[in-house]
């Protein structure tokens, strides 16, 4: 399966969020960018394809929200090497398993028929059914055959706007391909917050479209997507972090973890001195895999892995797009406790007491002599000595 998108740099953080959804659920997927100049950014994909325009197409100044790159999947057919495609909008969200939408038989683009005010459109142009290229099956190789960019780029040039004002990429597809394009059922493409003849409930579309001014919408209560139920149990309780720097066991701050709402642990940081350590756990992080029977000391509520190459059975999973959004700014892995911050500043703890935590001045307290981390605490401390001087949490030091 090949997913496609065609961006600029605009639509990088769209981009990110929407990658992290389709390798969620389509894990065997390769992932393709199209883009006019390279993006030196690691959203996900597996390789970035660079294709400059001849021109800049149909762009009528600064109020034009359309912009150049969304003409790229014009020249798709050219562009790339393979014979088959799903091309979707980096506005899109996958909820589900799109492996029925790719293994249908598709003669050139199967597509999603509009919402309800693309009827005004259709009529605008002279077609039965205004199709939204916002997600299109695409088969490379039969378009090749018709000239299919050919062909588009001679509507592009001649058609005039039509009354409605969308004259753009997609019109130039629906008025080239009226003849040629099959339409497959709207839970492919299923457009956010708009009115359809028939709708269905979003949670059941396959692929969700956040068109228009409701991008915004996409970004919102979309980050650790996965752990979303975790997050709920965080939102504005008293949360304590225990970290595992040996400096811990000089302290006696067992009772007063264990008075928090919720406490997050880490790893092999197995409680064996209950007065400095606390002893509950609601919230286990795993970044190395542990036995079931070391997993099940802990007692946790919830455990999680950092990453899928870590206890398979477990239920949760850190979003590869979150580790990957820290480790661009830390240039470096990000700990599990610094992830642990950033989850519980995102989901609205409040109150976040940190314990445990020295940045390397003494060493992780399982660890071997020589171990050499893969992490930045040089930044990592400095980012959250600076979230503790605005409020938003408290790192507590040696008390004995």
């Amino acid at each position: 399966m090949i997913i496609t998108y065609c961006i600029d740099k605009n639509f990088i953080d769209y981009a990110r969020i929407s990658i992290a959804s389709y390798r969620a659920h389509n894990p065997e997927a390769k992932i393709v960018i199209v883009s006019e100049e390279r993006i030196d950014v690691d959203m996900g994909q597996d390789e970035n394809i660079v294709c400059k325009l001849p021109r800049t197409l149909r762009n009528r100044g600064p109020l034009d929200r359309i912009s150049n790159a969304a003409y790229l999947k014009l020249y798709l057919p050219l562009i790339l090497p393979y014979d088959k495609i799903i091309y979707v909008d980096a506005d899109t969200i996958c909820q589900r398993p799109i492996k029925k939408m790719w293994e249908m038989k598709c003669r050139y683009i199967n597509i999603c028929e509009g919402y309800k005010y693309g009827e005004k459109q259709a009529k605008a142009i002279g077609v039965k059914r205004y199709a939204l290229t916002g997600m299109m099956v695409m088969n490379l190789k039969a378009l090749r055959k018709i000239n299919f960019t050919a062909i588009c780029s001679f509507v592009e040039q001649i058609l005039p706007d039509p009354e409605t004002g969308w004259q753009h990429d997609e019109t130039c597809i629906n008025v080239a391909m009226k003849d040629r394009l099959t339409f497959i059922g709207k839970k492919w493409n299923y457009c956010h917050n708009r009115k359809y003849e028939k709708p269905i409930k979003e949670e059941n579309a396959h692929i969700l479209h956040y068109v228009g001014i409701d991008k915004i919408e996409m970004t919102k209560g979309v980050r650790y997507r996965t752990i979303k139920p975790i997050g709920n149990k965080i939102y504005k309780k008293r949360i304590a972090i225990v970290g595992n720097a040996k400096s811990l066991f000089d302290t006696t701050y067992g009772h007063e973890i264990d008075n928090h709402d919720f406490v997050i642990r880490f790893n092999k940081g197995f409680v064996t001195k209950p007065i400095s350590q606390g002893s509950r756990t609601n919230l286990l992080i795993l970044a190395l895999t542990l036995t079931p029977e070391e997993i099940e000391s802990y007692h946790s509520t919830y455990v999680v892995n950092r990453s899928r190459f870590y206890n398979n059975e477990t239920k949760y999973q850190i979003p590869d797009i979150e580790r990957g959004r820290l480790a661009s700014f830390l240039d470096a892995q990000p700990s599990s406790g610094f992830i642990a911050v950033d989850m519980c500043l995102y989901y609205e703890a409040a109150q976040i007491d940190l314990y445990g935590f020295d940045f390397e001045e003494t060493p992780t307290f399982y660890n071997p002599n020589d171990y050499v981390t893969q992490h930045n605490y040089q930044k990592e401390k400095d980012i959250i000595l600076g979230y503790e001087k605005l409020g938003f949490l408290k790192i507590n030091k040696k008390n004995a």
